[in-house]
């Protein structure tokens, strides 16, 4: 027996020296790893790894998903599967998880039950055995310090002779100079009740910025298909100016040179629906993954018009609405209270320590049953104080200096951010200016641009011109119903953004907040 222990324990020592961890035992299979995630605590909190489907979808044969996206659609599917917002708000369950361990440690707190079995023999004095149970409850004092209640259940059999015991106490401790106080008993939970409003604060604002940002992401997928559409109905009027170009020469009205120049045209067209489909494609994988669909699904976007209605909102009302609602600035202010409290607790720190202990306890004399006569034996009452003086101070003085510069330093950032929450609306609101002005530009551009074309064909069918007026015309609308939508889009964003930073922007399920 003694030769098999040792060969199992050196085939022990020499198999766990060669562990590199990538061992099958090391591994949980997929039923392990989905009992362990089972049994979680919090099922109505734990996240799940599947993705959301989309509403209208369609398996097709070869295994392919269609998917019919509306906008409505799109921005159900960011909140519910985009992988960094779902991480900030399982983060934010994580918080509040831990406020509410906080929270509960302001309660009565069970302590842990402890307790100990023994069993001893020899055989000069035989056998004997003893065996104890402890539990007991505490409870966190408002002015700091605690109070906590025990109770002891204690037997011991030495001999055949058996004898048992139980004992209770009382304790409460005060202090009265350093840890006093209630602002210094409940910064723990104050902190932790703030920085979960922060958090929360923070959340909201990033789930605005990723409907934001899937709007804006949508309506550049539509611009892009309007694109190639334009891209399209570019490369058609070039192979027509191409056979009237063809035309006029055989006719001997135009030279080869605009031969070929229309020609250089149509490949130019060419080339360049080529490059905007290509780039669709990869925009188009991009968003799929935010959206949490897979790169080889086919997608089927709805097209959304874009209702854009200018804002009856100026610059000191924006400001005064930042100043008001923007979390940034909110939380700076918080932030700013909180080193003021940080530093009341730094100087009370530096005080001598002084604790008050009184405490009251029995204990029953010993039985020689478990539970029999449970009168009381023996009680003592007790009140002592300890206090401890630190003599070197220079670490107290360190951190106390150090509280006042970080007060100082929160006191100059609440200065900054203000500033910087003031710069950053009028940027905002100046940004929502241009755009407007380039959409609206644009928009007469496109039918300038439009006259200019059948203009300029009308005199090239005459040899009026050549058809190097013609291709530089079609290039500039091309340009001109590009850029219109992009200035529309940008237009709405920009009104989205600014709506966000001064809190004006108030998400509901109905698409309201689009109009």
């Amino acid at each position: 027996m003694k030769r098999w222990a040792g060969a199992i324990a050196w085939s022990t020592l020499f198999c766990g020296c060669g562990y590199t961890g990538f061992e099958q035992v090391h591994r949980l299979s997929d039923e392990d790893l989905a009992s362990l995630v089972d049994k979680a605590p919090y099922p109505e909190i734990t996240p799940t790894s599947e993705a959301v489907p989309p509403s209208q979808m369609e398996v097709r044969p070869d295994g392919t998903r269609a998917i019919k996206l509306t906008l409505a659609e799109a921005l159900r599917l960011a909140e519910r599967n985009n992988q960094s917002f779902l991480a900030s708000s399982e983060a934010l369950d994580i918080q509040l998880l831990s406020l509410a361990v906080v929270r509960r440690g302001w309660w009565p707190f069970p302590q842990d039950v402890t307790g100990s079995l023994t069993y001893a023999h020899s055989p000069d004095s035989g056998s004997s055995g003893s065996e104890s149970i402890t539990a007991g409850i505490t409870q966190k004092l408002p002015f700091g310090g605690s109070a906590a209640v025990s109770w002891t259940q204690s037997g011991s059999q030495i001999q055949g002779a058996d004898s048992y015991g139980r004992s209770a106490a009382a304790s409460m401790t005060v202090p009265i100079l350093k840890g006093s106080g209630l602002r210094v008993a409940a910064e723990e939970l104050v902190s932790a009740e703030r920085d979960y409003v922060y958090a929360n604060r923070s959340y909201a604002f990033a789930r605005q910025e990723l409907l934001v940002q899937t709007v804006q992401s949508f309506f550049s997928q539509l611009r892009q298909e309007k694109d190639i559409e334009n891209q399209q109905r570019n490369l058609e009027r070039a192979q027509t100016l191409l056979r009237q170009s063809e035309l006029l020469f055989r006719l001997g009205r135009v030279s080869r040179t605009d031969v070929f120049r229309a020609q250089v045209q149509v490949t130019n067209a060419q080339n360049g629906l080529f490059i905007a489909r290509e780039q669709m494609k990869l925009s188009r994988d991009a968003f799929k993954i935010d959206l949490g669909l897979r790169p080889q699904d086919v997608l089927e976007l709805v097209d959304e018009k874009i209702e854009y209605a200018p804002l009856t909102l100026d610059l000191p009302a924006a400001t005064a609405d930042a100043l008001k609602n923007n979390p940034d600035w909110l939380n700076a202010k918080n932030r700013f209270e909180d080193s003021g409290r940080a530093l009341d607790v730094a100087r009370s720190s530096v005080w001598p320590q002084f604790d008050v202990t009184t405490s009251y306890s029995w204990s029953q004399e010993p039985t020689a049953q478990p539970f029999d006569e449970f009168a009381t034996g023996a009680r003592s009452f007790s009140v002592a104080g300890f206090f401890s003086i630190p003599l070197d101070r220079l670490a107290l003085n360190r951190d106390y200096q150090t509280a006042v510069i970080t007060f100082r330093q929160a006191e100059r950032a609440l200065e900054r951010t203000r500033d910087a929450i003031v710069r950053e609306t009028q940027s905002r609101f100046i940004q929502l200016q241009q755009a407007e002005a380039t959409m609206n530009f644009q928009k007469r551009a496109i039918g300038e641009a439009e006259r200019t074309v059948r203009l300029i064909e009308f005199e090239y069918q005459r040899a009026r011109v050549r058809n190097r007026e013609v291709i530089d015309a079609q290039v500039q609308l091309l340009g001109a119903q590009n850029q219109y939508e992009s200035a529309l889009v940008a237009a709405k964003i920009s009104q989205l953004r600014l709506l966000q930073w001064v809190g004006r922007l108030v998400i509901d399920d109905q698409g309201n907040w689009l109009k």
